[in-house]
């Protein structure tokens, strides 16, 4: 490789080297492991300008896992920054190596999800409503530090308040958030009394929710920072998500942006043809039906279904024509039948 590579070369390099040699893929193999440590090392170096200033001027009298901003302490294998590996082999790393780097910051708020129920009426209009949330906010008393007001949190011992402690994993040395301090660096010794030392207290509030017309089962409304309150000031809020259920209808059916509904009518309307009245969420409209028209068929009522979440397009609603048999006759309909019937014949 020249001595010139820039940070993509290097980066290609590196992860093809990493793959051949990983201890995974030679098990048994002390030649590959030692390989691989030399490759980690060298490009914790190269990665690094400062670093790799150094060792272009010194060359092998600087050990290459030496990390020169800690002032000694080399050899191999006694150094190498995560973030490399992570920049290299970027999510896959995550799921390799899990939580043993520490993943988003932890004083972010969590999202947190409430359900909502509406009717399909307000779904088709879209609607203002109101939804009771209880979410953990920055107690007030302690202003989230967790301390009893006039004290102060200590110093975590474990890591001396760096907020992370080193760890061996194998040949690795990694960094790792505090597993006593949670990467604060300081520990409550006088706990406030509100919160408990935890530095939130839940709070319940009602938020207004706009709802979409056209939204469907299931969708989610994102309300930005509407979630749990940061642990810190400089951490940011999480979201608020509200699921939408919407009810089942008495009489329609929603598919998509269709709506399908069942309308009755009697056999001579059926077979001569007839205009009836047919519902709609807009109100009721008139449906022709033609002549000859069978038991389960299907009218359509071009843009009467659901708007669409994101356009101004309308869906059909489509009519199942249902064919009303009356239970009980008058003699004269018995007779009217009886003749139809015989023409029939």
């Amino acid at each position: 490789m020249p001595r010139d590579a820039d940070d993509d070369t290097l980066k290609k390099a590196f992860r093809k080297l990493a793959l051949q040699f990983h201890p995974d893929r030679n098990p048994g193999d002390p030649t590959a492991e030692e390989r691989f440590k030399t490759i980690n090392e060298a490009y914790a170096v190269l990665s690094d300008p400062q670093r790799r200033a150094h060792y272009d001027r010194f060359g092998k009298d600087t050990p290459l896992g030496m990390d020169p901003s800690r002032g000694g302490g080399g050899g191999r294998g006694a150094y190498v920054d995560p973030s490399h590996l992570r920049d290299v082999f970027g999510d896959v790393f995550d799921d390799l190596f899990g939580g043993m780097f520490g993943r988003s910051n932890s004083q972010h708020g969590r999202d947190i999800q409430v359900g909502l129920t509406i009717t399909l009426e307000e779904a088709f209009r879209g609607a203002e409503r109101t939804v009771s949330v209880t979410r953990p906010t920055r107690c007030g008393a302690c202003e989230g530090s967790g301390a009893r007001a006039g004290t102060q949190p200590g110093r975590c011992n474990t890591c001396s308040g760096v907020g992370q402690v080193r760890m061996q994993a194998g040949f690795l040395s990694v960094v790792q958030p505090c597993p006593q301090c949670h990467g604060k660096g300081r520990v409550i010794i006088d706990p406030c009394p509100p919160c408990r030392g935890s530095g939130r207290v839940s709070q319940a509030s009602e938020t207004k929710v706009t709802v979409p017309a056209g939204i469907q089962h299931g969708q989610r409304i994102r309300m930005a920072s509407q979630g749990e309150t940061a642990r810190t000031g400089a951490g940011q809020d999480g979201d608020l998500y509200i699921e939408i259920d919407v009810e089942k209808h008495a009489f329609f059916e929603r598919d998509g942006r269709d709506l399908v509904c069942e309308v009755p009518v009697t056999f001579p309307q059926a077979a001569l043809g007839a205009q009836i009245e047919v519902p709609t969420l807009d109100g009721k409209v008139k449906l022709k039906v033609p002549a000859g028209t069978e038991a389960g068929a299907l009218l359509r009522l071009k843009g009467k279904g659901m708007p669409d979440l994101r356009t101004s397009a309308r869906g059909d609603q489509h009519v199942r024509i249902a064919i009303e048999v009356p239970r009980t006759l008058t003699a004269q309909q018995r007779e009217l039948l009886e003749a139809l019937d015989t023409s029939f014949q």
